[in-house]
């Protein structure tokens, strides 16, 4: 399978500087639930009724279908409807995620899908959970498990929140490319590098007559390289193999770093090649690199990053395009990485019915309903390789989505050393990268001088927010 966190142990220090005195005195799990040890299930109060939070009617509904068919209604009269779900968004806003419970209280769900790294800082908002997930959160679970419950046992991952590389093989194939020579990697051997990409892209000219064509469009790009969302943007930043934080000094991101040159190198030499221009045949700014991706998936490039929240399925079935994933193409000999984050359940604080929403967490972490789960989203799953509740995958391109993620970052959780309210990684979104880099893409400075001015905009950033004040 594989293996995507390297230098795990890096990453953890600084997570558990941060723990507190408040943290050791927090109580434990309600003892009011009840976990029937014979049976091996928690026990639901009288009366119960759990609703849970996901960000998909899909997967809501094919959910209440398996509890029904698991808990059948002459066996387990009790339990047979008492779970429903509702459309909850997994991201932080009034009425949804972490931010959600926190403001809603009783009227979120009981059990919600939410993001990692916004458990952090708002722990107060659900539940720990029994000690009966200790054990799969260490042992089945993400390795982002150990950095999110650092005050406690709230959050078990579930599925992954990335980007994956993909090409177009049905636009490859037409324009003459040997989609069958494949790499390990499962990219096209004739390009499988960036280097082959750019030597493929000038063959075609600048103007619009000279660009390649499919399915009646005239392809202006071969790859919607992000410059203005500095979240996808990451990968290109990589090509030196430097990743953020990677030493696990979370006062120094690494923006000095000679690896984190050769980055923007790339970025100053794209620029300067024709795999992305406008109508009139010019380079296109900065500024209209912005988040485009969701029209790789409508046949407009033949390379992309496709989001785990996006229906490939349906966008296969729609346009009859047969898309292909693998890792991100190598620059100079490197692997590119992308960032990643993890999707993972909850338990609400203010849930009236904790044994039970208890019992609907133990349910959800076994592998049939995890499989139904993965089954009847766009997602795939974030657990170890060998978890026994790893599910049975139905859909081949699901399993290159896991492949191609061998490579990717996770997105660190941790806190300034000095101020344990303040994500370190905030520094990354938080000093305009985005503006640099626009200033790096347009020609106006270059990348050594990008570099110094990140890396100053960082060290300021740093100075101002670590520190308890």
């Amino acid at each position: 399978m594989i293996t995507i966190m390297k230098k795990l142990v890096t990453l953890l220090m600084g997570v558990f500087a941060v723990i507190t005195i408040a943290a050791c005195e927090r109580e434990a799990y309600d003892p009011t639930v009840i976990f029937d040890e014979e049976e091996g299930v928690f026990v639901p109060e009288e009366g119960a009724e759990i609703t849970i939070g996901v960000d998909s009617d899909t997967m809501g509904l094919a959910i209440i279908e398996k509890w029904q068919e698991d808990f059948p209604e002459d066996e387990y009269p009790e339990k047979h409807n008492m779970l429903s779900f509702r459309n909850y968004e997994s991201v932080n806003s009034e009425s949804s995620g972490m931010e959600g419970l926190e403001l809603m209280e009783d009227e979120a769900p009981d059990v919600a899908l939410v993001i990692d790294n916004e458990v952090l800082g708002r722990e107060n908002a659900v539940r720990q959970f029994h000690d009966y997930f200790i054990g799969i959160g260490e042992e089945q679970t993400h390795e982002i498990y150990h950095q999110i419950n650092h005050l406690g046992n709230f959050f078990l991952p579930a599925f992954y929140d990335g980007m994956i590389f993909s090409w177009n093989r049905t636009m490859l194939e037409e324009w003459g490319v040997d989609v069958d020579d494949v790499t390990e990697d499962n990219l096209p051997a004739e390009l499988s590098t960036w280097e082959d990409i750019f030597a493929y892209a000038d063959q075609y000219g600048f103007a619009p007559a000279d660009r390649p064509t499919f399915d009646g469009r005239t392809i202006r790009e071969f790859f919607p390289i992000s410059i203005v969302e500095v979240w996808s943007a990451y990968p290109q930043l990589t090509a030196g193999d430097w990743q953020i934080f990677e030493e696990g000094d979370y006062t120094d991101p690494g923006f000095d770093d000679e690896e984190f040159l050769v980055g923007l190198e790339l970025v100053e030499e794209w620029a300067q090649t024709n795999m992305s221009v406008d109508e009139t045949g010019s380079i296109r700014s900065s500024g209209e690199m912005a988040w485009r991706w969701e029209r790789y998936l409508q046949g407009e490039y033949p390379f992309g990053m496709v989001g785990t929240w996006m229906d490939v399925k349906e966008q296969m079935d729609d346009t009859g395009y047969e898309f292909e994933f693998s890792t991100i193409p190598t620059y100079d000999g490197e692997n590119l990485a992308q960032l990643i984050k993890t999707k993972g359940f909850v338990i609400n604080s203010a849930t009236p019915y904790p044994s039970a929403a208890n019992e609907v967490l133990r349910w959800l972490y076994t592998d049939e309903t995890m499989a139904t789960m993965v089954n009847n989203s766009t997602y795939i799953p974030a657990l170890q390789d060998d978890a026994e509740i790893y599910p049975a995958i139905e859909d081949d391109f699901k399993q290159d989505m896991v492949a191609g993620l061998e490579h990717a970052w996770l997105e660190p959780a941790a806190t300034l050393p000095e101020n344990p309210t303040q994500r370190a990684m905030s520094v990354y979104y938080n000093i305009g990268v985005e503006d640099y880099l626009m200033e790096l893409w347009d020609g106006d400075r270059d990348a050594e001088a990008t570099q110094q001015r990140i890396h100053d905009a960082a060290t300021d950033w740093i100075e101002r927010n670590n520190t308890r004040d």
